[in-house]
């Protein structure tokens, strides 16, 4: 019997044949990666940078973006995502969710705007049945595999996801956006 982490590369290659499939593409996808936590005294100057970034990366031909819908600058970028689509409404929203029950341990009010916001994203993916220690990893590797540009807030600590995520795309020498 395969382990789960078996289990779980199987799932995410048969999920990149399904976006291939759904004509998903790449070079028309971007990923989202960024802090938990975003100054309040900073998030109106973030999100128009973060608004900014998505249009331009809307001129050049990019349609569909992937967030991992964490807290803080994940939702903050697919509630920029879901507002420019009443604009620009060939614009996809791809929700890649590490397991079921991320937000089980969200507050009230983030579990609220995680549920609204999965309500209107366009797919959503769920990477894996349950938590697991490497999962919030595989969902940074899910998304740099299969886009071909990275928006990110990023204050450059050498640690954490959004380190690990931006590193993974530079080794693939995806282009990133920093807002921060």
């Amino acid at each position: 019997m395969a382990s789960s982490s078996e289990r779980l590369h199987i799932d995410m290659y048969q999920l990149i044949d399904d976006m291939e499939q759904r004509k998903m593409s790449r070079a028309a996808t971007a990923a989202f990666t960024g802090h938990r936590f975003v100054d309040a005294s900073l998030r109106e100057h973030v999100k128009k940078r973060l608004t900014r970034a998505v249009l331009d990366a809307y001129g050049n031909g990019i349609r569909n973006f992937i967030s991992g819908f964490a807290i803080g600058f994940d939702m903050m970028a697919a509630e920029v995502v879901v507002s420019l689509k009443q604009t620009y409404p060939d614009l996809t929203l791809t929700a890649a969710v590490p397991f079921k029950g991320q937000a089980s341990r969200f507050s009230f009010y983030d579990r609220k705007r995680y549920d609204r916001l999965l309500e209107v994203a366009d797919e959503v993916i769920v990477l894996s049945e349950s938590y697991y220690p490497r999962c919030f990893l595989e969902r940074d590797e899910f998304m740099v595999n299969n886009s071909s540009m990275l928006i990110g807030y990023y204050d450059g600590r050498e640690k954490g996801g959004t380190f690990y995520t931006i590193r993974k795309a530079k080794a693939q020498n995806i282009p990133i956006v920093n807002v921060f």
